[in-house]
Parts: C-alpha cells; structure tokens; sequence
C-alpha cells in the first residue's frame, strides 16, 4: 500500500481535482503540483508526530474527527462541509510552526500564493488521515504499529517525490533545529 500514490490518483480520478481548484480559486494543474509536494510533507509530519511521546493519541484523536469516513468518498460534501474549514485547523496543529516554511516552499515552486497552498494543506491534512484511518479498516493500532505505519509511507513518499524531497532541504535549510517534517526529512535524506 503506497498512500500517496493512491491518493494522488483519487484526486485525478473524476472530477475531484476540478473541485479541489475551485474550491481554493486556483488551477488544476498547480493545485496537483501543490499536492504532490504537500502530501508527502504531511505524511512525513504525522510519523514524526506519531514517534513523540503522546503523538499517536495526537494522530488517534484526529483519526477520531474524521468519523471513520474518508473525504474522498464524498469531495463535494466534504468542501461545501465544516469539516473542510476544519482541516486547516488540523493542517495547523500538525504542522504547527513548519506551516510557513512548507507553504512558502510550496508557493515558490508552484507560483501559487501563501492563502492559496495553506487552503490546499488544510484540504489535504483531512484527506490523508481520512486515509489512513479507512485503511486500517477500524481496527486499533498501538503507538509502535502507528508509528511504523506512518514511517514506511514518509519513505515511500519522499521516495517516489522528487519535488517533495528537494522542497525538504529547502526547509531544512531554512529551519535551525530538525524538528517535525524536518527532521524526518533529514533522516531520509541521509542530511
């Protein structure tokens, strides 16, 4: 299972990526590029969350908000939803203070402005947790299985995304400590 790639193909599957572009008032294919980049960085930002003492119940608690369901079962009930607002909210807490920097890289390489990739990261949070919570099928996992989970689809992902992986050095880069997606980052970049 490779997450990432999975959900890169629901959002090009039908008309999900048109409505993903009006709902943030942007173009198709900078909106795909957005979230080709931003995915990866949030997958690698959860297994880092999920390895902190109290992550998991971080990850567990938004699994929770998720219901269960996955947005892209239902993408046009989900962005005329809260749930949508909701995701940017979730987008800031798991980040926290790497937002700015990942959406500035984003934005730089897109062209997109700043508002636009943080609607497309609050988009995109809700879409992988809903993911990840639909595949593991209802079942519980522990803090170590979680953990694991997320860590081996970080890698997939930083593997298969170039752009991903040179936006993470640009963060790195810019960023003092490795902390968050930045550290995670560095451990796969070998920095």
């Amino acid at each position: 299972m490779d997450i990432v790639a999975d959900l890169m193909k629901q959002v090009a599957t039908g008309d999900n990526l048109s409505m993903i572009s009006k709902s943030v008032g942007s173009d198709e294919k900078s909106v795909q590029s957005a979230l080709g980049m931003g995915i990866p960085m949030i997958m690698g930002t959860m297994a880092q969350t999920a390895q902190k003492p109290g992550g998991a119940d971080i990850i567990t608690s938004m699994m929770g908000q998720m219901g269960g369901t996955n947005p892209l079962d239902n993408l046009g009930g989900f962005l005329g939803s809260s749930a949508a607002s909701g995701g940017s909210g979730m987008a800031r807490s798991l980040l926290g203070n790497q937002m700015a920097p990942i959406s500035n890289a984003i934005a730089q390489k897109t062209g997109l402005p700043t508002a636009v990739v943080d609607k497309i990261l609050g988009i995109a949070t809700p879409m992988i947790i809903g993911y990840v919570t639909k595949s593991m099928g209802g079942k519980q996992m522990d803090q170590q299985g979680l953990t694991s989970l997320l860590g081996e689809q970080s890698k997939m992902a930083v593997q298969s995304s170039p752009d991903a992986a040179r936006m993470a050095e640009q963060v790195l880069g810019s960023q003092k400590d490795a902390a968050g997606v930045s550290g995670i980052f560095k451990k796969f970049l070998g920095k």
